[in-house]
Parts: C-alpha cells; structure tokens; sequence
C-alpha cells in the first residue's frame, strides 16, 4: 500500500504542478468560470483530462515497447529533443520581445467540450512530457510495468490536473492577473528550464552514441 501510495503522491504533484504554469488549457477554464459558466470551465476541464490521461496510457505502452525497439527508442528521444529547443527557442523569442506566448485563448467559439478535446491534442508538450517522467520513474523503480501501478499512476496524473483546474476556476482571475504581471519572467525562466533540459538530453544522446561506437569498435 505504502508504495501506491507513494506513486499516487509522486504523480500526482508532477500532474499538479505541471498544470500550474499559465497556458491556454487553464486560462480557459479561468475564461470560463470567470463569465460564469461552470458547466463550460467542467467539460473544458474534463476534456482535457481525458485526452491527457490517454496520452499518458499511450505513453506507457510506447515505452513497454520500446523496450524491446531501442532504435525506435533512440529516434523518440532526438524527436522529443528538437521539440524541447524549438519549444525553448518559441518561449525565450516571447520573453525577447516582451510579449506573451499565448495573447488570446483559440477556439473559444467552439462548444467547451471540443474546444478541450482540441487544445489539449494540440498541446506540443503532453506526450513528450509524460514519456519523460515515465521514463524517470520506471528508471528509478518508483513505477513498475504492473497494471495496478499503471491505474494509480494515470489517477493520480487526472487528479493533479483536476485539483489545478478548479484552482484556476475557483482563484482563476486573481492567479491569471498575478502570473500575467510576472508573464516575461516566467518565459525567461521556462525558456531556460527547456534549453537546459534539451541540453542535457541532447549531451545524454550523443555520449550515449559515442560510448556505443566505442564499444563495437572494442
């Protein structure tokens, strides 16, 4: 139980805090709840949580299999790398300028629903996010390739992004006003965040590729 328990925890704080930062899928359930319409902000929310939560299942089985394709796996990984840097480049051109990432919420004609499903497949980050830390934590044996671990594992994911929903909902203008204030900082900070991460996978790779070449030569 204590291990569950552990990973519930674990998950559900990177769920959490990864939904923290201001971007279009919890501005719009701010958007939504500030005029009023809390049925809009719950099936935007639920939208959302569901096309994350089956990112996630598609990103554990990819990995199950890519166990056994580590060319495959070597290829997601410089993939996943480039997006990283354009991503970084996209965010520090934003805190360059002085300007936001995201200035307007799309969609937003769109029926709440659809509008959720649609911005969060179009979120450039999920999969690549979620393959990452599910590759961390099965690394560090804090998730095991178990049908249990995986259930608590994509709760605990739906959970920490819920709780960051409703806290956009429920304090969505005061947080959006307060982030919108510090918005250059936050870019400049991110934008490191994501050079440094794609830094080091990049630098992880490419010693990788040269210890392999050393090896077949040995």
């Amino acid at each position: 139980m204590s291990k569950y328990l552990k990973l519930f925890f674990v998950a559900f704080s990177i769920s959490f805090i990864g939904a923290l930062p201001i971007g279009t899928l919890n501005a719009n359930v701010a958007n939504y709840a500030l005029k009023g319409n809390f049925m809009g902000a719950a099936e935007f929310g639920l939208a959302a949580i569901i096309v994350e939560v089956v990112l996630v299942r598609l990103a554990l089985f990819l990995l199950d299999k890519l166990g056994h394709l580590q060319k495959l796996f070597k290829y997601l990984s410089a993939f996943m790398c480039v997006v990283i840097f354009f991503l970084a480049y996209k965010t520090l051109e934003a805190a360059f300028h002085m300007r936001s990432f995201q200035d307007d919420l799309p969609f937003v004609g769109m029926q709440p629903f659809y509008s959720g499903l649609v911005l969060s497949l179009l979120n450039p980050l999920h999969l690549p996010f979620w393959l990452g830390w599910t590759a961390v934590l099965k690394g560090r044996e804090v998730l095991a390739s178990k049908a249990g671990d995986y259930n608590v594992y994509i709760t605990a994911i739906g959970t920490g992004t819920l709780l960051a929903f409703v806290l956009y909902g429920v304090a969505g203008n005061y947080l959006m006003n307060a982030l919108k204030a510090q918005h250059n900082l936050i870019n400049w900070i991110l934008g490191c965040t994501l050079l440094l991460t794609g830094l080091v996978l990049a630098y992880k790779l490419i010693a990788k590729k040269i210890s392999l070449g050393g090896v077949a030569q040995g």
